[in-house]
């Protein structure tokens, strides 16, 4: 996930690149700093638990599922503009609002050693924050024609697939298996 988490902060960088407007920029940047000053320092502090620096990531193998999610969304901002960009980063968003919701209302949850992480997506804040990022797509694409509609959408559901192949990696070993 730190892995990942570098590349996905230089997407929301290509996209403030993109971006046309003052407010797009602040969009963009908000969820950019998000990544680099909360959810990066977060997996950090959980590594160094297993003695693991920053450093130590940027050696690490990288598992195929994750090196195709990364090269998914860096192709796409690489070649597309801001709603292109938006569906691929859209998928992770949400699903994490999603699924930390979930585990949050576990009796247990609040308990596991991994509350910090936890709380960082099922709060109402993050929630607020991915309903906010929803009605921006919305607006974004409303007036598109339905063409681009589609290419979005089929961008969209790639990511998610992806974003499940990320989730599903955890159940895996290696990086060589």
């Amino acid at each position: 996930d730190s892995i990942y988490l570098k590349h996905y902060a230089r997407i929301y960088g290509m996209a403030i690149y993109r971006s046309k407007t003052l407010k797009e920029i602040q969009m963009y940047y908000s969820a950019l700093s998000f990544v680099t000053d909360t959810e990066s320092v977060v997996r950090l502090n959980y590594l160094k638990q297993f003695g693991i620096t920053d450093d130590d990531i940027e050696l690490m193998p990288v598992f195929h599922e994750n090196q195709n999610y990364i090269d998914f969304m860096v192709g796409v901002s690489e070649n597309g503009e801001l709603p292109e960009i938006l569906m691929a980063i859209m998928p992770c968003m949400l699903s994490y609002c999603y699924i930390f919701k979930k585990i949050a209302a576990k009796p247990t949850a609040r308990s596991s050693r991994y509350w910090d992480f936890i709380s960082d997506y099922a709060d109402e804040h993050f929630d607020e924050i991915c309903l906010n990022w929803q009605a921006y797509a919305d607006s974004l694409c409303d007036s598109l024609p339905a063409e681009k509609k589609d290419k979005l959408c089929a961008i969209f559901e790639k990511g998610s697939l992806l974003e499940l192949d990320f989730w599903k990696m955890a159940y895996r070993g290696t990086a060589n298996e």
